[in-house]
């Protein structure tokens, strides 16, 4: 998957660090968010329409996704966070193949 780095801070505080350009679905994102250890799925929320929204926890980090215009976009929620986790994260992303 192409993720690209961002490091954005937001209005509510959190620091938007990644977007995706590749359309997966939301299961496929989800699945492949929990094969990397120590990912917890939290919540996803969704109107079954436009966009939905997913959070989890890694490495004591919480994390959130958003999908508005077709693209993910990943969320940090404490935008102090060390980089290792998400530099985890962006590398895990990074190897997703879509299934055969």
């Amino acid at each position: 998957m192409k993720v690209e780095f961002l490091d954005k801070c937001m209005a509510d505080g959190s620091r938007l660090f990644a977007t995706t350009q590749e359309s997966i679905s939301w299961a496929e994102l989800r699945r492949h968010l929990e094969q990397l250890h120590g990912v917890e799925i939290l919540q996803f929320m969704t109107d079954g329409v436009v966009e939905g929204w997913l959070d989890f926890s890694y490495l004591g980090h919480q994390f959130s996704v958003n999908d508005p215009m077709g693209e993910f976009w990943f969320f940090v929620e404490d935008p102090t966070s060390c980089s290792f986790p998400i530099s985890e994260l962006m590398s895990h992303l990074r190897k997703w193949q879509p299934a055969a």
